[in-house]
């Protein structure tokens, strides 16, 4: 088993170069001397098929309990008031010492002869990588370091049979008790197949109308591949996700956690459990790039409301779930197009004119949520919501909902189900 997977990705002088440039110095104090010993280290064994070797364990144990203090402190930091407010250089900071914390896990390798062990503790690296990913920044002179490194252990250790379950999970998808009738008092939303980019444009995209697009996604290789749990196991089983536990961001019993894919799948997709979980409004594919490859951007992206050129990708978010996730009646300010990879989804949505009839939350946060639920609406707490236009439509597999800016939508997994949204000006 190779033992210098994480660091024969640095580029030694670029990294010292961020942890110099980039760091606050009350952490840089601590990180600089740790990074030159790890430096010295690697340089002076480069062969990671060379016999593991004698090292002295001590100055790795110390150095560890050094880098995980500094990463306490950076925790600490992110956490305290809005995401946004953080200083970019305290997510740096976890950024450098997550590879610096892998890194001496690395070395702690060598030392060690039980392959099971080993396994373990390339576990822990792949998930302190991903940490870095997530709750870190691209570091400015080594941007692209944290995920490549993420996609280099999760291929050595797809291909390692000790490393992974012998228990495959399914995805299963049961069609035979699936509603999908218009309810009393809703109205439909227009519907297209195949719609050419001059059609949507006139049509759905200008006079910003949500419509249903079919037949769009039959080129995705997603929409086979992703039903494979086998498939999802080998590519993102190991790696480290953001889902919400909970049923729905508004209630009390709402909460966050990170775990693995795999546990995601086992413990929410492929059996019951009391709490439903769900990866939401994750950009999955950044953190695993290798997901691109199985469907594409779809044209209809490239239209814009500015005039001026606009090149940027959009937002793109996967949102997978077992049945009965809830996302509450909400609004976005970008334009929408919510792909369906598989499973069944129910969506209502509201018109912008209707904001008063919809009673949105007054406070910061959940200013773009509605305090209504449309499948139990309360007319007299809310009695303006007689007074609104209600529509509804299903994503099946392969559909496209357009949904415009500040459109309301509410949205229910049917069965378990795998979306992907492109968000774009």
């Amino acid at each position: 088993m190779p033992v210098q997977i994480v660091a024969q990705s640095i580029q030694w002088n670029l990294l010292q170069e961020d942890l110099t440039e980039q760091l606050p110095n009350e952490l840089k104090f601590h990180l600089k001397n740790i990074l030159l010993r790890v430096e010295n280290f690697f340089k002076n064994n480069k062969s990671p098929d060379a016999k593991r070797l004698k090292i002295d364990t001590e100055w790795i144990k110390s150095d560890l309990i050094a880098t995980e203090a500094c990463l306490d402190r950076t925790w600490e930091m992110l956490n305290s008031g809005y995401w946004k407010d953080v200083p970019i250089n305290y997510r740096y900071s976890y950024s450098l010492c997550s590879i610096i914390k892998s890194l001496l896990l690395e070395i702690s390798t060598n030392a060690e002869k039980d392959d099971i062990k080993l396994i373990s503790v390339f576990k822990e690296i792949i998930q302190q990588i991903d940490k870095g990913i997530l709750l870190g920044a691209p570091l400015p002179k080594n941007k692209t370091l944290l995920t490549n490194i993420a996609s280099d252990l999760n291929k050595h250790f797809s291909s390692v049979p000790e490393a992974n379950s012998k228990n495959v999970d399914t995805i299963k998808i049961n069609t035979e008790e699936l509603c999908t009738t218009l309810f009393p008092g809703f109205s439909t939303i227009v519907n297209y197949t195949k719609p050419s980019l001059e059609t949507f444009y006139c049509k759905i995209f200008k006079p910003k109308i949500p419509a249903l697009l079919e037949g769009c996604l039959e080129h995705w290789q997603a929409l086979h591949l992703w039903k494979d749990a086998e498939y999802l196991r080998r590519i993102v089983g190991n790696r480290t996700v953001p889902i919400e536990i909970g049923s729905r961001y508004t209630e009390d019993d709402w909460t966050q956690s990170l775990v693995t894919f795999s546990d995601f799948l086992r413990s929410h997709i492929s059996s019951k459990n009391e709490k439903v979980g769900y990866l939401a409004q994750h950009q999955l594919f950044d953190q695993i790039p290798e997901l691109k490859n199985d469907f594409s951007v779809p044209e209809y992206c490239s239209f814009s409301d500015t005039e001026e050129d606009n090149e940027e990708l959009p937002d793109i978010n996967a949102w997978f779930g077992p049945s009965g996730t809830v996302s509450p009646l909400h609004h976005d300010p970008k334009n929408n197009l919510l792909c369906q990879v598989f499973g069944y989804k129910r969506i209502i949505l509201y018109s912008p004119d209707d904001n008063e009839n919809v009673y949105p939350y007054e406070t910061r946060l959940l200013s773009n949520t509605a305090r209504i639920d449309p499948y139990n609406p309360d007319f007299e707490k809310y009695p303006n919501l007689q007074k609104a236009k209600a529509f509804m439509c299903y994503l099946k597999p392969g559909d496209m909902l357009f949904i415009p800016p500040k459109w309301w939508h509410h949205v229910v997994g049917l069965t378990p189900s795998f979306s992907i949204s492109f968000w774009w000006d």
